[in-house]
C-alpha cells in the first residue's frame, strides 16, 4: 500500500496534567466513595456539591472535618482546593502532603493526582518514575485516566521501560471504560505498528470510535488514515468501528 504523504500522529493525545487537576480535580474526587449511605459519605457528597456550586467556605469546612477524621476523601478534596486556591490561599506544598496522605491510604483519586504532580513537577521535583508508580497504583484500581497516563509513559519509555504491548493493554482497559483518549491511542498504535502489526483498517476504526465518543481530534485522525484505504477497506473499517462501539455500549 502506498503510504506517501501519510500523516502520522506527532504526539500522544493526553491533556496537560496540571490543567487536568485544576479543571477536573473535583470531578475526580466526586467519583470515589468508600461506603454508600453512611454519615461520612453524606458529608463528603455535601462537600463536593458545595465546591461544585462555588460555595468554597462550606466545602473547605466539610473537607477539613473529614480530613481531621483521617478520611482520605476529605484529604484529597482539601488538597484539590489548596491546589486550585478555591476558598484557601493556594498552597501546592500542602496539597502534595494531603494527596500523599490520602494516596497511602489507597484512595485512587489521590494516587492519580499525586502521579500528575510528579509527572509535571508541580510542588514536587519532576520524577517520572514516581509518577509511573502512583499512576500504576491508581490504574490497578481501575482508574481509566491513570491507565491512559501510564500507557503513554510505556509507549514513550518515560519513567518506565518502553513496552508497547503493555501500553496497548492499558489503553484497552481504559477504552473499555469509555475513555476516548485511550481509544485514540489504540488507533495510534495500530497506525504506527507499535507492539502490534500495522493495520490501517483497525486504526481507522479506533479513531472513528474515539470521534464518536467526543475526542476532539478523532475526525481529523480518522480522515488522515482514510486516504490510505481502498473503498472496500473503508467500509470494513466502518463496520469494525460499529462493532467496537456496540461492544463498548453493551459493557456499560
Amino acid at each position: 500500500m502506498n503510504t506517501a504523504g501519510a500523516r502520522r500522529p506527532g504526539r500522544w493525545f493526553t491533556p496537560a496534567a496540571v490543567a487536568r487537576i485544576l479543571v477536573v480535580g473535583l470531578l475526580v474526587l466526586a467519583s470515589w466513595s468508600l461506603i454508600a449511605a453512611d454519615p461520612a459519605t453524606d458529608e463528603f457528597d455535601a462537600a463536593v456539591q458545595a465546591a461544585e456550586a462555588g460555595d468554597f467556605e462550606t466545602a473547605v469546612g466539610k473537607f477539613s472535618a473529614l480530613a481531621a477524621a483521617d478520611d482520605p476523601r476529605g484529604e484529597n478534596g482539601l488538597a484539590v482546593l489548596y491546589l486550585r486556591g478555591d476558598g484557601l490561599e493556594r498552597n501546592v506544598e500542602r496539597a502534595v502532603e494531603l494527596f500523599r496522605s490520602a494516596a497511602t491510604k489507597g484512595l485512587r483519586a489521590a494516587e492519580k493526582n499525586l502521579g500528575e504532580l510528579y509527572a509535571e513537577g508541580a510542588g514536587v521535583p519532576r520524577d517520572e518514575a514516581l509518577a509511573a508508580h502512583w499512576f500504576g497504583l491508581a490504574a490497578a484500581q481501575g482508574d481509566s485516566g491513570a491507565q491512559v497516563r501510564l500507557g503513554v509513559m510505556h509507549a514513550q519509555g518515560r519513567g518506565v521501560s518502553q513496552d508497547h504491548a503493555r501500553a496497548m493493554a492499558l489503553f484497552r482497559q481504559s477504552a473499555e471504560q469509555g475513555n476516548a483518549e485511550a481509544q485514540a491511542n489504540i488507533g495510534h498504535l495500530y497506525r504506527a505498528g507499535y507492539g502490534v502489526a500495522r493495520n490501517y483498517v483497525l486504526a481507522y476504526a479506533w479513531y472513528g470510535v474515539a470521534a464518536a465518543n467526543g475526542f476532539e481530534m478523532g475526525p481529523e485522525l480518522r480522515e488522515s488514515v482514510a486516504q490510505l484505504l481502498t473503498p472496500s477497506q473503508l467500509e470494513q473499517g466502518r463496520s469494525v468501528a460499529r462493532g467496537i462501539w456496540k461492544e463498548l455500549q453493551a459493557g456499560d
